[in-house]
């Protein structure tokens, strides 16, 4: 491969990327391409060197959406940051399969039971006063008192699940940025 195939190939690549990012990216690879020259390289030398233009685009777009995941902190970014690192290799693939999915999904299992508890603690806080008449006045006190034990416990339970949640999103977090610093360096940085 030459100089002009690679950064064509690259171009490619990374034609989603706004043009003005594009074109800065293509100018580190150009200045980095002529600095070897001068050094006498030969440009198939330093194509191998620099290794698969598909897979420096996957770096760049992977670099740019953990930035985004950083500053923005939507469902969205941050979903297409783990899309991006998870296609970088197997461990960004297995962590984002096995830690982020059924992380998230034991997080909402958490949300769901909770808000049943407490839709439950409710329906039972009714039902004692409505029927609770008819067992009592210590049944009716009992009732009451145990759904409202029920209704504060699930309440508690929410909160707690959303501090696990937002410490979970933040270790996720540090994962990303790991991989940002873990993406080989490219011209600009050398």
């Amino acid at each position: 491969m030459n100089k002009k195939i690679f950064l064509k190939q690259l171009s490619g690549h990374l034609s989603k990327m706004p043009k003005e990012e594009r074109e800065e990216i293509l100018g580190d690879f150009e200045e980095y391409f002529e600095f070897a020259e001068k050094e006498s390289r030969q440009e198939e030398a330093i194509c191998e060197r620099l290794g698969d233009p598909k897979k420096i685009a996957k770096e760049y777009y992977t670099q740019k959406y953990i930035e985004e995941a950083n500053k923005q902190k939507t469902f969205k970014s941050m979903t297409r940051a783990f899309a991006a690192s998870a296609g970088l290799g197997i461990v960004n693939f297995l962590y984002v399969l096995c830690v982020v999915i059924i992380g998230y999904i034991l997080i909402g299992v958490f949300y769901i039971t909770v808000c049943s508890a407490g839709v439950g603690a409710l329906a039972a806080l009714a039902i004692s006063i409505i029927f609770g008449g008819a067992y009592g006045v210590p049944a009716l006190w009992l009732a009451i008192f145990t759904s409202a034990g029920l209704a504060a416990l699930s309440v508690l339970g929410f909160i707690g699940t959303m501090q696990i949640a937002k410490v979970f999103r933040r270790a996720n977090m540090s994962f990303l940025n790991m991989t940002k610093r873990g993406i080989k360096r490219r011209p600009k940085d050398e």
